[in-house]
């Protein structure tokens, strides 16, 4: 979208910014405005100046501000205003300039789209996923496919909200990612399709030897989480922890919380020393647990994620759908039926 083009067609253009007003049903104005003016501002945004803008993309100075001052026209809101260090953007400027980003980043992920295609067909995937997904089966279904078609797949780990992000600003093709039941759901753009694999229930993760790991052994019943109320505990990402609250909120508690962190072997070593419980994902156990702790099943109905597939709607390759058959296949083995 930044690639420097000829001036007369630059100057040419900038008159047009295609902004048509019509009445709508309720007597308010909806207005059409023509991608490169979003992507404009959201160049004066991040380079601070007219000139800069000018430098980068090939218009002129005045061109630029000409298109400005139409649009605002156009809209009658003042989109720029003058500071200390340059140009800045108002509140109206920068709600159009997010938009401009978007643009500008699906253009620049076609050329890539483009470039790799032409590299390498549209063989090469690549894949977001969370550390308990990467951790239990994700690795083995890749090298199945490696072995099996000429589909290369480049796996990053990533949290849910940053793997929709990823797929948003087009840095990934494909993610997985977890939904808990206890919160909202994950909210992407209109172009995302996620299909859900299966339920990975939540389990409590403490000590072998605790008196709600023993009592566990007796009864075999799920525990109640307000059992481990006076505990002190270690939330996993953002995300997780946003559920441990909520969980313990409905079971009519607040759980003080020590430590953070995603990583299901420091986790387990924290609670190992006693530092605390945790609320863990089944699927992250089965990579692999130390014998003195237990993860014991939790008596809530909302104890539990969805373990969903995300790609964009219009991704109709081949490829892309054989690397979510693969997973959904070995997912079976780990989640429970939907």
């Amino acid at each position: 979208m930044n690639t420097p083009a000829d001036s007369n067609t630059r100057e040419n253009a900038n008159t047009n910014t295609d902004i048509s007003i019509t009445a709508n049903a309720t007597g308010f104005s909806t207005k059409t405005l023509n991608p490169q003016i979003l992507v404009t501002l959201w160049n004066v945004e991040r380079l601070g100046s007219f000139s800069a803008v000018a430098r980068e993309t090939g218009w002129s100075q005045p061109a630029i501000s000409q298109q400005i001052r139409k649009v605002e026209r156009e809209l009658d809101a003042k989109l720029v205003q003058r500071t200390s260090h340059g140009v800045g953007l108002t509140p109206i400027g920068r709600i159009l300039a997010r938009h401009g980003q978007l643009i500008d980043n699906r253009v620049t992920q076609a050329v890539k789209d483009v470039e790799e295609y032409q590299r390498n067909g549209s063989t090469h995937i690549r894949l977001v996923a969370p550390p308990s997904v990467c951790s239990s089966f994700v690795a083995r279904v890749l090298v199945h496919i490696s072995k099996t078609s000429d589909i290369r797949v480049s796996l990053m780990q990533m949290e849910p909200p940053e793997a929709m992000d990823a797929l948003e600003q087009g840095l990934a093709d494909c993610a997985i990612i977890f939904q808990y039941n206890s919160l909202p759901a994950l909210v992407g753009p209109d172009d995302l399709e996620v299909s859900p694999f299966g339920i990975d229930p939540l389990m409590l993760l403490i000590g072998a030897n605790n008196t709600i790991a023993r009592q566990y052994e007796s009864s075999h019943l799920p525990v109640q989480l307000v059992s481990a109320r006076a505990e002190q505990w270690i939330a996993g990402c953002e995300t997780c922890q946003a559920n441990l609250v909520s969980l313990a909120h409905a079971a009519g508690f607040t759980p003080e919380i020590t430590h953070s962190t995603d990583d299901f072997w420091a986790t387990q070593n924290l609670v190992e020393v006693g530092m605390g419980v945790s609320i863990v994902s089944r699927l992250a156990t089965t990579a692999g647990m130390q014998s003195n702790l237990a993860a014991l099943p939790i008596a809530d109905n909302n104890a539990f994620r969805t373990v969903c597939f995300v790609t964009r709607k219009a991704d109709d390759r081949p490829s892309v759908a054989r690397v979510k058959d693969e997973i959904e296949k070995a997912s079976h083995q780990y989640l429970e039926s939907i």
